[in-house]
C-alpha cells in the first residue's frame, strides 16, 4: 500500500521533470536556426562591407548564445538516466580518467599550459564509463579555461580507502584567494569576468555535482598556494 501511494504521489513530479527536460531540449534546437541565420547574414555583411565594431559585437553575442544553448543541452542530458548500453558495471576508474584527460593535451599545449595526469590503476568502481568521463572532461575543460597564463593543470585519481575513487583536478589560479568558491556550483554563476580565456557559464560544475551525487559521493572546491582544486569522491553508482 505504501509503495502504491508513494508512486502516485511522486508521479506528478516525475512528469513535470520530464516535461521540463523535453522543453529545454526542444527550445535549444529551435534557437539554433535563427542564430545560424544571424551568423550567416553577419558574415555576408562583413564580406560585402568589411568588418565593423557592430558586426564584431553581433558575432560575439551569437557565440555567447551558442554557448548557452550547448550548456542547456548539457543540463537536459545530465538529467537523463544512462542508456541500456551504459549499464552499471565494474570499471577501471583510473583507465577512464587517463583516457578522458588525454585529448586535452594538445589544447593545453596550444594555450601554453602544462597538463599532467597521475592515475595509476586499476581502481575498481561500480559505475559507467560515460558518466565518469563526462565528469572528468567537464573538470579538465573548466581547469584549462580558468588557468592562469603559463600555469599548470593537474589531474590525480587515487583509490578510496572504503572503495571507489577520489579525483582531484587543480589549476593555477592566483586570484582565487578570498573568492566565494562554493558559488562556482551555481548554474550560470561566473565569479571572475577578467580572465580572457574563460568561456564557461557555470553550468558544467553543477553537472559535475549531480554526477557525484549519483555515485553517493561529493565534490568540493578549495584554494591553497595559488591553486584551485576540485575534489570528487565517487563511491558507487546508484
Amino acid at each position: 500500500m505504501v509503495a502504491i501511494f508513494s508512486s502516485r504521489a511522486i508521479r506528478p513530479e516525475v512528469e513535470s521533470a520530464r516535461r521540463q527536460q523535453q522543453f529545454i531540449t526542444n527550445a535549444s534546437h529551435e534557437l539554433k536556426t535563427p542564430l545560424a541565420v544571424i551568423r550567416a547574414n553577419t558574415e555576408v555583411t562583413e564580406m560585402m562591407s568589411g568588418q565593423t565594431e557592430w558586426t564584431t559585437s553581433t558575432m560575439r553575442q551569437v557565440d555567447r548564445m551558442d554557448g548557452l544553448i550547448q550548456n542547456l543541452v548539457m543540463i537536459a542530458r545530465a538529467s537523463e538516466s544512462e542508456s541500456a548500453d551504459d549499464a552499471v558495471m565494474k570499471i577501471d576508474a583510473a583507465e577512464v580518467v587517463r583516457a578522458s584527460v588525454e585529448p586535452f593535451g594538445s589544447l593545453a599545449s596550444q594555450s601554453g599550459l602544462e597538463l599532467t595526469c597521475e592515475a595509476d590503476g586499476p581502481i575498481p568502481l561500480d559505475g559507467t564509463a560515460s558518466s565518469v568521463q563526462q565528469l572528468v572532461t567537464l573538470l579538465v575543460d573548466n581547469a584549462i579555461k580558468y588557468c592562469d597564463e603559463g600555469g599548470h593543470v593537474r589531474v590525480e585519481a587515487t583509490p578510496r580507502a572504503r572503495g571507489g575513487v577520489v579525483i582531484n583536478v587543480s589549476n593555477s589560479y592566483a586570484e582565487g584567494e578570498g573568492m566565494n568558491l562554493d558559488r562556482f556550483f551555481d548554474r550560470f554563476y561566473r565569479e571572475d569576468e577578467a580572465h580572457s580565456n574563460q568561456k564557461g557559464y557555470g553550468i558544467g560544475l553543477s553537472v559535475v555535482e549531480s554526477i557525484a551525487k549519483r555515485y553517493k559521493g561529493s565534490v568540493k572546491v578549495g584554494w591553497a598556494s595559488g591553486d584551485i582544486t576540485f575534489t570528487c569522491v565517487l563511491k558507487r553508482h546508484t
